[in-house]
């Protein structure tokens, strides 16, 4: 069996985006993610660096395209799942209702500017006895 040559130092999740704008900054001033690449609408394509080493949220311009959503949702763990949710709220994005899987995970999602689902995750609110 051939092994594959992966890199051990980045890995990618990627959007497309129609409005390339719209999306950076809301990724950038909304959710607070450091931009670490910038190609413009020449090139169609930013980066913004994920709460974990190595990981990256890849921008990628779709000009005069249908995208298709939810073909993937981005998931951000969080230490504090109310703050983060009161945080967003502040903001004005539309928040879902915090839902908690018993022992498992407490969630609650958004939709970036776009229409790209996003589900913030933290350790589970309710515990079985």
């Amino acid at each position: 069996m051939t092994e594959i040559p992966y890199r051990k130092n980045t890995v990618y999740f990627q959007y497309y985006v129609n409005d390339f704008n719209r999306a950076k900054k809301f990724y950038e001033h909304i959710l607070g993610l450091e931009k670490c690449w910038d190609g413009g609408e020449e090139i169609g394509w930013a980066e913004f660096e994920l709460p974990l080493k190595g990981a990256r949220l890849g921008l990628n311009l779709r000009k005069n395209q249908d995208i298709e959503k939810g073909s993937g949702v981005l998931t951000l763990q969080v230490e504090d799942i109310e703050d983060a949710k009161k945080n967003l709220d502040k903001k004005g994005i539309e928040t879902s209702d915090i839902v908690d899987m018993t022992d498992l995970i407490t969630y609650f999602n958004i939709h970036d500017t776009e229409g790209n689902p996003i589900q913030f995750v933290a350790d589970p609110r309710v515990k079985s006895e």
